[in-house]
């Protein structure tokens, strides 16, 4: 068990992992994220086919986890309406052609006619793919309160 801790430890070092400091690769992710945030706000769902992997997984605070057609299929009828998305606290770590952020979001999501607020955690994953960014995960955990 420490063999193999050491081991994923030195694999994460020798990716040359980013945390917290202002690396192109970090400022690109903030970027693209800030394109996610308002593509989904604005139901942009050709935008939001273009950032994401075909593997994409949403893992919702509730448990459903949707794929990229999922996603994408309840924002075009309309039921995947999200109204707000204040992102507080992210951090991001590049590990090579992997990013990973975390942090707050507070949403306002209108679900069966119903406003419905939500604070939680998420853990979000971006990969590079042919020299590009793409969304390929996002888990949310309801937070209490």
């Amino acid at each position: 068990m420490r063999r193999t801790l050491v081991l994923a430890m030195l694999m994460v070092v020798s990716q040359g992992v980013v945390c917290g400091q202002d690396s192109k690769a970090e400022r690109e992710i903030r970027a693209l994220d800030d394109l996610r945030v308002a593509a989904i706000l604005k139901k942009d769902v050709l935008a939001l086919d273009r950032l994401m992997a075909d593997d994409f997984t949403y893992t919702h605070q509730g448990g459903v986890t949707e794929s990229k057609v999922d996603f994408l299929g309840e924002m075009k009828s309309g039921k995947g309406a999200f109204t707000s998305l204040q992102m507080s606290g992210v951090k991001v770590w590049v590990f090579g052609n992997t990013a990973v952020l975390t942090g707050r979001c507070d949403l306002t999501a209108v679900r069966e006619g119903r406003n419905l607020v939500i604070p939680e955690h998420f853990t979000e994953v971006y990969t590079r793919v042919h020299g590009r960014w793409r969304w390929l995960l996002w888990q949310s955990t309801r937070l209490a309160g």
